[in-house]
Parts: structure tokens; C-alpha cells; sequence
């Protein structure tokens, strides 16, 4: 009886294992997998502390892909010229169907329906008391460890704060305002060092590394991220 007993649980939990990882074919970010947690360090004389949540789901542009008609202008404009005076909303085949007919005015704006998530949650790289180690560098790399995407002098959650985007030339691109584009949902490395001077040469303790998850979408399935976050009740992460 023992020995079917101890398969018994051994199925069981085989099939849990099966039911909370990812999906071979869905997009996914196993966090557990990934060794994605939050990190909580001493430093200093041992009476100060940092905690580092390694999970974002940062806020998303409200980008249109096609023109807008203005029935108070009586031709088709940029989406972000106008608010309300949409004359139609065309369907996804309708837009493809569009540009494949060489005209790619004449549907509406889609807007990004990602945008519903866009809140306070989660939505830049948060490090718990960084301010009480004002002088740090952190560098976010890609997830393999090998590329630096951007470095944060000073790195203060407020004024200075990763919100998942990474530099770029963007001469003709939707975010030539503050000329970033934004990474994809994935997962990315962290590095940071903290300094006891204003001159960046003094470290205090080891240099800090961990990997992070970056989820834009709830189509991005996720596990074991959300007790990771600093805000647990995102509704992204509960997707």
C-alpha cells in the first residue's frame, strides 16, 4: 500500500508541475525557471538594506498604425491629431487588406489595446531605499548576460528610472519625442554597483546581478512571477 501510495503522490505531483509551467507552444516567462526573485541585500554598516523587484509590466504607447478620417477636416490624419472624430473603426483583415491594395490611409486608428494596463503597477524597474545609496550605477543587459541595453548613473526610482525602453534613431518613428522604443516582453539581466563616493571609485559590498522579467501584455503568459513583484495585484500578472 505504501509503495502505490508514494506513486500515487508522485503522479500528482508530476501533473501539478505540468499545470502551473509554461505551455510548449504559448509565449510564456516561467519565473521560477528563469531564477526570477526578488533580492534583498545589505549593505553599509549591515543596518541598511535594498530590495530589488525583479518583475515590470511597464506602460505601453497608445500607437496607431494607419491614418484617422477627420470628418471636421474631410480627409484622413495622423491618429494623435484628433481625439473623438473617428468616422469608422476598421478591422485588422480590413486594414491588411488595405495596405495589400497599395493604400494605407484608409482605415482608421487601431489603438494599442494594450494601453487598458497602463497604470502605476509595476510599471519601471523599482529598487527598495535606493535613495539611501544615492550614488550606484545599474546597467540592464540583455537576457544571456552579453549587452548592455542601457546604463543608469545615480539610479533614484524617480527622476532616473528604467521603464523598459532602450535607446534608439528614431527619424522617422513613432517615439521620436523622447526617441526610445520599447523592448518586448522577455526576460533581461541587471547589474548593479553601489559607490560610497561622489567620484564612482569607493564600492560598497558586490557588484549585484540578477535576471528580471519584462511583461507588456497579458497575452505573454506568466508563472510564479507575481509574488516577485512589488505590486502583487497587477492585473497583468494575474492574466
Amino acid at each position: 500500500m505504501k509503495k502505490y501510495f508514494s506513486t500515487i503522490i508522485c503522479l500528482l505531483g508530476l501533473s501539478a508541475l505540468v499545470v502551473t509551467s509554461c505551455k510548449k507552444d504559448e509565449k510564456c516567462i516561467d519565473c521560477k525557471a528563469n531564477d526570477i526573485a526578488k533580492r534583498t541585500v545589505v549593505l553599509g554598516s549591515g543596518d541598511s538594506t535594498i530590495t530589488i523587484y525583479p518583475v515590470m509590466t511597464p506602460n505601453n504607447h497608445p500607437i496607431c498604425d494607419s491614418m484617422v478620417y477627420s470628418k471636421m477636416w474631410g480627409t484622413y490624419v495622423e491618429p494623435y491629431k484628433i481625439h473623438n472624430d473617428y468616422q469608422k473603426l476598421c478591422s485588422f483583415q480590413e486594414a491588411i487588406d488595405s495596405i495589400n491594395a497599395g493604400n494605407d490611409t484608409a482605415c482608421p486608428c487601431r489603438k494599442n489595446l494594450d494601453t487598458v494596463y497602463n497604470d502605476d503597477k509595476n510599471s519601471y524597474f523599482y529598487i527598495e531605499n535606493i535613495t539611501k545609496f544615492p550614488k550606484n550605477k545599474l546597467v540592464i543587459k540583455t537576457g544571456t548576460d552579453s549587452t548592455q541595453l542601457r546604463t543608469y548613473m545615480d539610479y533614484d526610482n524617480k527622476n532616473n528610472q528604467f521603464i523598459g525602453e532602450v535607446s534608439m534613431d528614431t527619424t522617422l518613428g513613432y517615439y521620436e519625442y523622447n526617441n526610445t522604443r520599447p523592448l518586448a516582453s522577455g526576460v533581461y539581466s541587471y547589474f548593479l554597483i553601489i559607490y560610497k563616493d561622489d567620484l564612482h571609485s569607493m564600492i560598497i559590498g558586490d557588484t549585484i546581478k540578477g535576471s528580471f522579467a519584462l511583461i507588456r501584455s497579458p497575452k505573454v503568459a506568466n508563472r510564479f512571477c507575481s509574488n516577485e513583484a512589488k505590486d502583487t495585484d497587477d492585473p497583468i500578472l494575474k492574466k
